[in-house]
């Protein structure tokens, strides 16, 4: 039990650092400065399929809450624990339950992000004062975005699934 413990520390660690660095280092501002484009969501659903919400999820809010706090984010750090928090929890729940269904568990994956987009778009309405045209407009970068990883993290987890990593959990082996 302590063996699994510190590999879940290790693992936190790790994604962790692996997504604040896809997170602060490879952006792009929204316009309106609402927020930036990033490819965490890569990292934390391939996390979050991989090894399942307890490392995913502190990884998820570890990385991408610092990153928001270094950017000058800090407003929004809140929203962001919720809406990574969320897209981690639905990936894994979306892809435990389907786990037999060949080709469903891969597609339904795509629906981690509403979460994200949903808990992003209130924050944009309160940051533009209840404005709707540019919460949509940033919103639509974060549909993007998430779709984007989502795809990058199942190619990634396409390649590795057949790495035998002991601290897995057992769903996801063939």
């Amino acid at each position: 039990m302590t063996r699994k413990i510190f590999l879940n520390i290790a693992y936190i660690a790790l994604f962790s650092a692996l997504i604040f660095i896809l997170t602060y280092f490879i952006k792009i501002p929204y316009a309106l400065n609402n927020g930036y484009f990033n490819l965490s969501d890569a990292l934390i659903v391939f996390s979050s399929i991989y090894f399942g919400p307890i490392v995913s999820i502190p990884s998820a809010i570890i990385s991408t809450s610092l990153a928001d706090l270094f950017s000058g984010y800090a407003s929004s750090i809140i929203f962001t624990i919720i809406a990574k928090s969320l897209e981690s929890l639905v990936a894994f729940i979306m892809f435990k339950f389907l786990f037999k269904h060949k080709y469903l568990k891969y597609i339904l994956l795509y629906i981690s992000i509403i979460p994200m987009v949903l808990t992003y778009f209130v924050y944009y309405l309160i940051v533009n004062n209840f404005s709707l045209l540019p919460s949509l407009t940033s919103s639509s970068f974060d549909i993007i975005q998430g779709i984007i990883g989502v795809s990058l993290g199942l190619v990634l987890y396409l390649m590795l699934d057949k790495i035998d990593v002991s601290n897995r959990y057992i769903y996801t082996r063939n």
